[in-house]
C-alpha cells in the first residue's frame, strides 16, 4: 500500500469560529486517479503550530486504506481546532493540495457596543 499523498485538487474551503476560540475547518476536493483514504488535515512540515504572517498552513493528505487505484476519488473532512494553543493570532487558514490552494480570513467579530 502506498502512503499518504496529497490531494491533487482543492474545491471547497471553509471556516467558521466558535466561541472564540474553536475553529470549524470544511475542506472538500478530489484526486483523478487514488487509493481510496482517509482524508487529514497536517501543519505543513516543520511549521507545527507556527504561524507564517498570522496564516496556518495545512496541507490536504489522503491516507490510503485501499491498495487499489480509483479514478475520481473525493474527500471531505470537518474538523474543529482550538486556536488558543497556537503561538501567535490567527488571521487565517491556507489549506494545500497538488494542483491548487486557497486561503480564508478570519472575520474580524464586531465589538460589543453599549
Amino acid at each position: 500500500m502506498e502512503t499518504e499523498s496529497n490531494v491533487q485538487c482543492l474545491t471547497y474551503l471553509n471556516i467558521q469560529l466558535f466561541e472564540d476560540r474553536l475553529l470549524l475547518i470544511e475542506v472538500k476536493g478530489f484526486s483523478e486517479h487514488a487509493q481510496a483514504g482517509v482524508p487529514k488535515l497536517a501543519p505543513v512540515s516543520g511549521t507545527g503550530s507556527k504561524l507564517n504572517g498570522g496564516i496556518l498552513e495545512l496541507d490536504f493528505i489522503n491516507q490510503p486504506i485501499d491498495d487499489d487505484m480509483k479514478k475520481n476519488v473525493s474527500f471531505e473532512i470537518r474538523t474543529v481546532i482550538d486556536i488558543g494553543t497556537l503561538q501567535d493570532e490567527l488571521k487565517g487558514i491556507k489549506v494545500n493540495a497538488v494542483d491548487n490552494a486557497d486561503i480564508l480570513l478570519l472575520e474580524k467579530q464586531p465589538e460589543n457596543a453599549d
